[in-house]
């Protein structure tokens, strides 16, 4: 694929302190355990928002009809029976809306307590949320346990992006940057499993109450088998703490390659051990204005590309097919969606993020439109085919590598705050597709998926632009690249 984006090179032959210092940590660095045991819990917190995506997805829970039914049958409507469909919207949404603020709000706090002390008290959320929504008797009560967990949710995305990419060789980040997304899925598919148990007047509660064990989890071990960010200490001029982290992440013999690749503000990060903390940097500086532009773009493109429009939609794609249970429907999009973030990483590394990007926005273009094409003739096996090709494509690229990214393109000096920034519109798009897109495919019909294929054609054009290639670069080379396309 062409590149139409202009790079700051190093001239050809030379090479760079970064360039060494990856070579080395390639050839000589191998993690301890605590870096896969800090991944690995910080994961359960996704695996929150992904669980809290699908709980609620359950054709019994809220079939319009069977609620609107007086006096409503026994063994329909399981939950709040008698609900109206505006109560109902509200209180999915309001997940949505309090991810929103948890995103927005989780920056500041990274930022002054760290990385790994914001997600110790994110735990709080998630546990408070998933007792107020089992024990409550009132949709309006439980929409607040929903708003609460969405705090949680939030939260954690906003957060846990930067914190492993922090953690992380510059080697394996593009691989374990990916673990966000790989538990998020593993999350929604779960729920989709309990359905086929829990569609009793009760077996919601315990779907809500789960994510309290997942809090539980992380508080109880978090304290001895994570650590903190070691680029979030050397921001805070913590020299000593950072040095004690990172022989802990990479031991005693690798903490100064680890230095040569971690930096702090504009300085490298030998020049940034100092005892005076550096000056805090604002994400609103001109310089960071196109780093900003295309974080935003990544996110508004993940969800604004229609993939949960697409879950949305699946459950009548195929009871068109003949599968008249639309749990094996959701059961089947939850599985595909899945499997294709675990090649990512290989993907990534060979051909670069940036064009992984590239080919997963036209690769979802070409399926929307072929998707389109196949509702008008009403062919239920295309349909499915060109679905299940969406999900993948979108499960292989935008995915997982929209959280990578939006970590990698911002400097450890504003990585929290704009990374917050960032994932806060991934939700408010999140929002807007939960709440409009119903309307829009009563409205469209066959034709509901045009607004994405106009979208995505927008996003490809600006991606073009404002993205550039990440894999395999220090954030000093992916700045300077920034700044040789602002100068231009």
């Amino acid at each position: 694929m062409a590149d139409n984006y202009t790079e700051a090179t190093t001239p050809k032959g030379a090479t760079t302190a970064f360039d060494e210092a990856n070579k080395a940590a390639a050839r000589l660095i191998k993690p301890k355990t605590i870096l896969y045991t800090s991944a690995f819990l910080s994961w359960l917190q996704p695996f929150q928002s992904g669980w809290s995506t699908s709980q609620m997805n359950l054709s019994q829970y809220n079939d319009t009809d069977e609620c609107n039914a007086r006096p409503v049958a026994e063994d329909t409507c399981l939950m709040f029976p008698g609900h109206s469909k505006l109560e109902w919207t509200f209180a999915v949404n309001a997940w949505i809306f309090g991810a929103m603020i948890g995103s927005l709000c989780c920056g500041h706090f990274s930022d002054r307590l760290g990385r790994k002390k914001t997600l110790m008290l994110n735990c709080i959320f998630m546990f408070v949320g998933g007792v107020v929504e089992a024990a409550v008797s009132n949709i309006w009560a439980f929409a607040a346990g929903r708003l609460i967990a969405g705090l949680s949710s939030g939260t954690a995305t906003g957060t846990i992006g930067a914190y492993v990419n922090e953690l992380s060789p510059p080697h394996m980040r593009n691989t374990l940057g990916l673990g966000l997304q790989i538990f998020t899925t593993i999350g929604i598919l779960f729920p989709a499993i309990c359905f086929f148990f829990a569609n009793t007047s009760s077996g919601w509660r315990y779907l809500a109450a789960f994510p309290c064990i997942l809090a539980v989890i992380y508080m109880v071990l978090a304290p001895s088998m994570c650590i903190e960010s070691p680029a979030w200490l050397l921001t805070k001029g913590r020299k000593e703490e950072a040095k004690q982290v990172i022989a802990r992440l990479y031991g005693e013999e690798h903490v100064q390659t680890a230095l040569s690749w971690l930096e702090v503000s504009k300085v490298s990060a030998e020049e940034g051990l100092i005892d005076s903390a550096p000056k805090k940097e604002s994400m609103f500086n001109p310089r960071y204005r196109m780093q900003l532009l295309g974080g935003i773009l990544l996110s508004c493109a993940q969800q604004l590309s229609g993939i949960n429009a697409v879950f949305y939609y699946s459950g009548s794609i195929f009871s068109d097919a003949g599968i008249s249970d639309s749990r094996v429907g959701t059961l089947i999009i939850d599985f595909i969606n899945i499997w294709p973030a675990f090649f990512t990483g290989v993907l990534a590394n060979r051909f670069g993020a940036r064009n992984m990007i590239l080919w997963g926005l036209a690769g979802m273009f070409v399926m929307s439109v072929l998707m389109t094409v196949a509702f008008i003739v009403d062919v239920s096996a295309l349909s499915i085919v060109f679905t299940a090709l969406y999900v993948i494509a979108f499960g292989v690229t935008l995915g997982p590598l929209v959280w990578v990214m939006t970590a990698d393109i911002f400097p450890d000096s504003i990585r929290a705050s704009a990374s917050s920034l960032c994932i806060g519109m991934n939700w408010l798009c999140n929002l807007i597709v939960g709440v409009a897109y119903p309307y829009i495919s009563d409205a469209l019909d066959d034709y509901a998926y045009v607004p994405f294929v106009v979208l995505l054609a927008i996003f490809f054009l600006l991606a073009l632009k404002l993205v550039p290639e990440t894999s395999g670069k220090s954030a000093e080379e992916i700045l300077a690249e920034y700044d040789s396309r602002r100068e231009k």
